[in-house]
C-alpha cells in the first residue's frame, strides 16, 4: 500500500506581519532617538525598549546594537540617499545643464545631511571603539566618494568643469562639500536656516567645480 505523504503549509497571517513590521519600526524608530540621545556608548536595549513600548526581548530579536544603528541610519537615509540604487539620485545625475544638475543635487545632499547628520555624529564618535561602527563609517564615506565621482563624471560630459581641476580632485572636493558635518555646524552649531544652507551649498559647489562662465 502506498503511503500517503501529507504536505505542511505554511500559515502566514497578514495582520500578524503587519503587527511584526510596525514592531520592527518602533524599535528601529526608538534606538534612533536613543543613540542621539545617549550617544552609541550611553545608550542601552533598555532604554531602546522602553522608548518603543517593547521587551528586551523584542530588542534584541530585531538585533543587537551594532545592527539597530546600523538599522536606524538607514531607516533615516529612506527619504533619499546617495547610492547609485535610488532614484532620486540617478535623476539628478541625468539632469543636461551641469549648473542646474548641482543646484538640485545640493538640495538633495542637504536633506540628507538633515535627516541623517544626528545619526552621522553619533557614528563618527562610536567608530574608534567598535570595529562594526567603523566598517559602517568606512562604507559610508565609500559610498559618499562614489557619489562625489558619478555627479563629477555626469557634470563632465557637458564640458562645463573647470578645466584647472583634475577630476579626481573635483570629486574630492565635491565629497568634502557633502559631509554631513558640514550641515551640521553651519545650521544646528551657527543657527544658520535649512534654506541658507541649501543656498550656500549650491553656490560653493557651482563656483568650485564649474567654469566661471558656467557658474555664472
Amino acid at each position: 500500500m502506498a503511503s500517503v505523504k501529507k504536505t505542511q503549509r505554511t500559515y502566514r497571517s497578514p495582520l500578524r506581519e503587519e503587527a511584526a513590521r510596525r514592531t520592527r519600526e518602533a524599535v528601529v524608530d526608538a534606538a534612533g532617538e536613543v543613540f542621539v540621545d545617549a550617544g552609541y556608548a550611553g545608550a542601552t536595549i533598555e532604554q531602546i525598549a522602553a522608548r518603543a513600548g517593547v521587551s528586551r526581548q523584542t530588542v534584541f530579536g530585531v538585533g543587537g546594537k551594532a545592527q539597530l544603528f546600523a538599522f536606524a541610519r538607514r531607516r533615516a537615509a529612506e527619504g533619499g540617499s546617495v547610492s547609485a540604487n535610488n532614484e532620486g539620485f540617478r535623476r539628478i545625475l541625468a539632469i543636461p545643464d551641469a549648473q542646474r544638475l548641482l543646484g538640485e543635487f545640493s538640495a538633495f545632499t542637504a536633506a540628507i545631511s538633515q535627516r541623517l547628520g544626528p545619526l552621522q555624529r553619533v557614528l563618527e564618535q562610536a567608530a574608534g571603539s567598535d570595529p562594526e561602527l567603523a566598517q559602517l563609517l568606512e562604507a559610508a564615506q565609500e559610498e559618499l566618494l562614489e557619489c562625489a565621482r558619478g555627479v563629477i563624471a555626469a557634470a563632465a560630459v557637458e564640458g562645463s568643469l573647470r578645466r584647472d581641476v583634475h577630476p579626481g580632485v573635483a570629486a574630492d572636493m565635491l565629497w568634502l562639500q557633502i559631509q554631513p558635518a558640514n550641515y551640521r555646524l553651519l545650521v544646528e552649531e551657527r543657527g544658520w536656516s535649512h534654506r541658507a544652507f541649501e543656498q550656500w551649498h549650491a553656490a560653493a559647489m557651482i563656483a568650485a567645480l564649474l567654469e566661471p562662465g558656467e557658474a555664472g
